[in-house]
């Protein structure tokens, strides 16, 4: 799926991503291809990407918006300290 990620200042992340876990104010959630759309807001203290061949990246960030839109895409807008 493709992910982007935004701070106020920068681009943090764009790219391919097989997996997002990322922490919800009312939980964990686990985003996967497919996912049905979604806003959520986000907390901290990251969010953990996997992409195709498995490996981890963990993104930091205070707090955010998270949305899955259709076709497989997620725009996270995030507050990073």
């Amino acid at each position: 799926m493709k992910l982007s990620i935004y701070s106020l200042q920068k681009t943090l992340f764009e790219g391919e991503v097989e997996k997002i876990i990322a922490r919800t104010t009312t939980g964990e959630i686990t985003v996967l291809d497919g996912h049905i759309p979604l806003i959520s807001s986000l907390r901290g203290p990251g969010l953990e990407l996997i992409d195709k061949k498995g490996k981890k990246d963990i993104i930091k960030i205070d707090s955010g918006f998270l949305e899955i839109r259709p076709e497989s895409e997620v725009v996270i807008l995030a507050d990073t300290a």
